[in-house]
């Protein structure tokens, strides 16, 4: 009789040790499955702003914040960073970035132009208080291409330079 309450005791510990065993697998398989959705969740949070309609990221990016977003034919994206202000903005492929440029002149009034270059544009209005407005564009697709304008106190670009370029590398067109 001994011998079948050892065999029964060992019986039940090795049943409790399989499902013990197996318990800790299914915690570990559901730890797996919530780190898999915090970094899906949290590569989500990386993004700033996204817009896969327009095939658009910009990945978060030195305290930048997204102010406003307009969305019809075109995209305009607004987004801040104390007092520099950056707008991402879809055009037309038709549109050339000399029709750009005459259009963004023209509406700005009293300018000097510090750089024309190819797919960039710089000019200070002539105001007392004088903003400085750098335009880049981007040959996107056969149907959008993008530009993006940063628009700052001048007296501020230079402090600002580092800001921009950040911005600019975490844009992504797709």
């Amino acid at each position: 009789m001994s011998l079948k309450k050892n065999f029964a005791a060992i019986i039940l510990t090795s049943t409790l040790l399989l499902l013990v065993g197996c318990n800790d697998e299914t915690l570990a398989d559901a730890k797996s499955d919530e780190s898999s959705i915090e970094s899906h969740e949290t590569a989500e949070k990386d993004f700033l702003y996204e817009n896969e309609a327009f095939g658009i990221r910009i990945s978060q990016s030195m305290e930048w914040r997204l102010e406003s977003e307009k969305e019809s034919d075109n995209l305009t994206v607004v987004l801040n960073h104390n007092k520099l202000s950056a707008i991402v903005s879809s055009v037309s492929s038709t549109n050339t970035f000399e029709d750009i440029k005459k259009e963004l002149l023209k509406g700005a009034d009293k300018v000097s132009i510090i750089a024309e270059e190819d797919g960039y544009l710089s000019y200070k209005s002539k105001l007392k208080e004088p903003v400085r407005t750098d335009v880049y564009f981007e040959e996107h697709n056969d149907s959008k291409n993008y530009i993006i304008v940063f628009m700052s106190p001048s007296s501020e670009y230079e402090a600002n330079q580092p800001e921009i370029e950040s911005l600019l590398s975490n844009i992504n067109l797709n």
